[in-house]
């Protein structure tokens, strides 16, 4: 008898999971809190922000581009740094703390976003927005989800139109295109108008952003889409040229241990 209901149950699980996360930024950054600086101190945080994010040191990096934001709330430099922070800080948490990455994921999309308004102009700002808009398309509700694409994919094409080499901007159009490539069969059931997509674009995008930046975040990406198309071979050698790469570049030393269980 139970049997009959079985594929009932497993759709409302499905339903369930994809429902759209509870969002608080109030609450959030007010738990998040860091020291506070004052307007005049808030340049000299920017910088330090910058220098220390060079070096891959985001744990002290990213409250400084909080406090900075606070202090300089309509400053578009300040929400831009503070949107790289909120998205270094999705991989700062740890991965089964979904909360706290949803959170920063949402964060980063809200100070993009007002960055954008306050007059942060060009490929960086409009590749930052577009790769917030592709880390919170999980956060809303299943009939939104396509709309949300089309808006990443017109943040991707603002940005390469200003600079057709800004690699943040390849690496979320090679992920809208394989997140796309790879819908569970529920989200394709109950979505609609889905924007074009293919893994031959998603690799062209990813291969690009990879020769631009081979960073593990971009060599992580190429082989996801790899992995969908098959290929693990070619996967595993971009991983593991991925891990004999000296870290060099902002979140390297974060996901390390992802790239590695990543491996076919």
């Amino acid at each position: 008898m139970l049997a009959r209901f079985a594929p009932f149950v497993s759709l409302l699980a499905l339903l369930t999971a994809c429902s759209a996360p509870r969002i608080d930024l109030a609450a959030w950054r007010e738990a998040e809190l860091c020291p506070l600086v004052a307007e005049s101190e808030a340049p000299g945080a920017l910088a330090r922000f910058e220098e220390l994010r060079a070096k891959d040191e985001l744990s002290e990096a990213r409250p400084l581009a909080l406090a900075a934001a606070a202090a300089l709330p309509d400053d578009p430099k300040a929400l831009y740094a503070a949107s790289l922070a909120e998205s270094d800080g999705m991989v700062l948490k740890a991965e089964d703390d979904k909360d706290a990455r949803n959170h920063c994921a949402a964060s980063a999309l809200e100070y993009a976003q007002r960055a954008v308004e306050r007059g942060a102009s060009g490929a960086r700002a409009q590749a930052q927005l577009a790769w917030s808009l592709g880390l919170t398309t999980h956060l809303q509700p299943m009939s939104e989800r396509s709309g949300h694409a089309r808006k990443t994919l017109e943040a991707v094409a603002r940005a390469l139109e200003a600079d057709p080499d800004e690699p943040t901007a390849l690496a979320t159009c090679a992920l809208v295109h394989l997140r796309l490539q790879t819908l569970p069969w529920i989200a394709k059931l109950m979505a609609s108008d889905l924007p074009d997509s293919s893994l031959a674009d998603a690799e062209r995008c990813a291969l690009r952003a990879v020769a631009l930046r081979p960073s593990r975040e971009n060599r992580s990406i190429l082989a996801k889409v790899l992995i969908a198309a098959g290929r693990e071979n070619e996967a595993r050698a971009v991983i593991d040229a991925g891990l004999a790469a000296k870290p060099e570049y902002p979140r390297d030393h974060a996901l390390e241990a992802s790239l590695r269980a990543l491996r076919p």
